[in-house]
């Protein structure tokens, strides 16, 4: 049943491919053009940085890497036989964590806000469920049945089980009347569930489960309620895996990135909260690990990245989660041991803290959520036009407008941010990459961090008042 494919095709090339069917999922991802893109997409600095930091490229390649090492040192820790069971292969959990971004749009989450702005009144838009939508319907390589991947696979990807519909909020923000419009971030945070139009889809996946698991399976822990998103109560086995690898990357290698640019200090980061974090970790090195991550020698920080990313991986247990599922993959998940949990969660926090919502992040993401937005209006003004010819066919057949608005919502979350600068650069003649450019590491970081903007302030302005030529 878990491999099966929606297609109902299992050796499309024929009797002499011996591959399994995880096996065949990972080859279909590695060739797979919206991975390729993932190589010019933001992870948390713009890819036009420099050649250390992450791209959503190598950020999912160390998921994978650390989904793995999960799945094997679980097979060795704890080796009983339902978990051995439950367990998946290399292949099936490289693919889930080599496909959790593959749905995000350019510019990281300033794209995301403003794609799901512009889409508040046509099913919305966030990046998990454009996953979802791309796996099993845009990516045509396998024509309607997009990558056709296997039904195991596709259900680790799903983090977010239940319907836009039923989560979104039923009280809006005020929407700007502005025709060039700015948006405040917080204000148009997506809800996490998938689009309405991949429902036959999601239904052909949960099918696999009982009626009872599948309508528990799709709950909400929080229902929606004014202006406050819901969000759903469940996700499968293996997506617990890829969520926690997910969070130790972007903890622990997000840090590396942000330690070596110079973005955070020791002096940021140190508190005694988190020398009594460390202390309570089960890993003797753990306690002066601080010393050895702001050290000045990079193979001695690379060491204290490595041991904190051991250290989590290997403090992990299954928790049944839900005793009422029938099925296993729903009714237990992998968690992260208490004391391990609260580790990652500070260098979590110290990541958002002093690089998400830094002065300097937060500059990139506004100029990309404007670039997004620009495109938008200007795709939908005259979509017969500025279309690419299949997207401009695609665009005519829809049935609805809603159906139409999410073809150009599509084509622009597909675009790397090589492609947003240059494509936006040919409309509206206004070198955005210019004001997309970051104080680099040689600099002071409080110059990075401060009076620098004023420059990217000032070109906003100038736009703004009709002096930069649009």
């Amino acid at each position: 049943m878990w491999v099966e494919r929606r297609s109902g095709l299992e050796h499309q090339r024929g009797s002499l491919d011996h591959r399994l069917p995880y096996e065949r999922d990972k080859t279909r991802v590695i060739h797979c053009p919206a991975f390729r893109r993932l190589q010019r997409k933001t992870q948390i600095l713009g890819t036009d940085e420099g050649d250390f930091h992450r791209t959503r490229l190598t950020h999912s390649l160390e998921v994978a890497s650390i989904g793995t090492s999960i799945v094997r040192n679980l097979m060795v820790k704890q080796p009983s036989a339902l978990l051995q069971e439950l367990l998946p292969t290399d292949d099936l959990m490289q693919v889930i964590c080599l496909l959790h971004d593959i749905g995000h749009p350019p510019f990281g989450h300033g794209g995301e806000t403003a794609l799901h702005y512009k889409m508040r009144c046509f099913g919305g838009f966030e990046g998990n469920a454009q996953t979802m939508r791309l796996l099993m319907k845009i990516e045509d390589s396998y024509g309607s049945f997009g990558l056709d991947l296997t039904r195991r696979a596709l259900l680790g990807v799903l983090k977010y089980p239940v319907c836009w519909d039923k989560v979104v909020a039923p009280e809006m923000p005020t929407a700007s009347l502005r025709v060039d419009e700015k948006i405040r971030v917080n204000d148009w945070l997506p809800p996490k569930g998938y689009f309405s139009t991949e429902q036959p889809e999601i239904d052909w996946l949960l099918s696999g489960v009982s009626e009872a698991d599948r309508i528990q399976f799709q709950s909400l822990a929080n229902a929606p309620h004014g202006k406050k998103h819901g969000c759903a109560a469940h996700y499968s086995f293996d997506c617990s895996i890829m969520d926690i690898a997910d969070d130790i990357a972007y903890g622990v290698h997000d840090l590396e990135d942000a330690v070596h640019l110079r973005l955070i200090t020791r002096e940021e980061m140190e508190s005694p909260q988190l020398h009594t974090l460390l202390s309570q970790s089960r890993s003797t090195s753990l306690p002066t690990w601080l010393d050895r991550l702001f050290d000045k020698t990079v193979a001695v920080r690379k060491q204290a990245i490595g041991e904190m990313v051991n250290y989590l991986i290997t403090a992990t247990r299954l928790l049944e989660v839900s005793p009422t599922f029938e099925a296993p993959l729903l009714r237990y998940n992998i968690v992260l041991l208490p004391e391990a949990r609260a580790l990652l969660d500070y260098l979590m926090t110290s990541i958002y803290h002093y690089v998400i919502d830094s002065q300097a992040s937060r500059t990139f993401e506004f100029g990309g959520q404007t670039v997004v937005l620009r495109l938008f209006d200007a795709l939908s003004s005259n979509p017969s036009h500025l279309l690419d010819e299949n997207n401009r066919q695609l665009f005519a057949s829809q049935s609805d407008e809603a159906l139409a608005m999410r073809v150009i919502c599509d084509y622009i979350a597909n675009m790397t941010d090589e492609y947003a600068h240059r494509m936006h650069e040919r409309l509206f003649g206004l070198n955005t990459r210019t004001i997309f450019e970051r104080i680099r590491g040689d600099y002071p970081l409080a110059y990075a961090r401060g009076s620098v903007m004023l420059g990217l302030a000032g070109a906003w302005i100038a736009l703004a008042c009709g002096l930069v030529r649009r």
